[in-house]
């Protein structure tokens, strides 16, 4: 039997596609501020002079990124259950501290990729160690790990359809939802894939161009 396609499944339920787009954006802008700041407090403190810092940061990435991010969500779902938080920020939780524990690694490699020579540099014309770091060696790695953190912002956006697990009514879950209203599972998921692929592709981009933006306005303070 040849298959009759049905795009009109996808205006039909627009607004349900589009509460589930803007609910994807929220959770995934959300999640990424949050694994940008913990990578990099934990990135830094990997590469710092202190060894017992070194040893906690690099466990915690370690027991993070070794645990399933279903795992997360769930964790953090049903741990948060008896405070009754919302679905929407357990998943944001889970995506903070398990896409954190990436970054962090990224920032980690990143930092030590910049030559010691910048360091003493900066500490002989008088700076602290800590504006040292701010004003020579952050612009530096900002550069060398904006491609290797877009990727993992990628990833990030697309491993928030696991949200759908813990009933986050975000585009996953929406496609599933007018599946088993429709039985129109190849429209309502190439559908939603398109949507995927204009969150990824934008904010890609714009993470990128923020990234040597932020690296270019700090160098022309040092």
């Amino acid at each position: 039997m040849r298959y009759r396609f049905e795009w009109g499944v996808l205006w039909q339920y627009r607004r349900a596609l589009l509460h589930g787009f803007l609910l994807t954006l929220g959770l995934s802008v959300a999640g990424l501020a949050g694994a940008i700041a913990l990578g990099i407090l934990l990135g830094t403190g990997s590469a710092g002079e202190r060894r017992w810092l070194r040893i906690a940061c690099g466990g915690y990435v370690e027991l993070c990124r070794s645990v399933p991010l279903l795992v997360h969500m769930y964790f953090w779902y049903l741990g948060l259950s008896a405070l009754k938080v919302p679905g929407f920020w357990c998943a944001v939780l889970a995506l903070t501290f398990y896409s954190g524990a990436f970054v962090a690694e990224v920032v980690r490699s990143g930092i030590q990729s910049v030559p010691q020579g910048q360091w003493a540099a900066g500490l002989a014309s008088g700076l602290t160690r800590r504006q040292t770091l701010h004003s020579i060696v952050y612009p530096q790695a900002a550069r060398i790990v904006a491609p290797s953190l877009a990727g993992i912002f990628s990833q990030l956006i697309k491993d928030s359809s696991l949200a759908s697990v813990i009933s986050v009514a975000e585009l996953t879950f929406q496609a599933g939802a007018i599946e088993g209203v429709t039985f129109r599972t190849f429209e309502a998921y190439v559908g939603v894939s398109l949507l995927y692929l204009v969150i990824v592709s934008t904010i890609s981009q714009i993470t990128l161009f923020l990234f040597h933006r932020r690296a270019v306005d700090m160098t022309a303070y040092v």
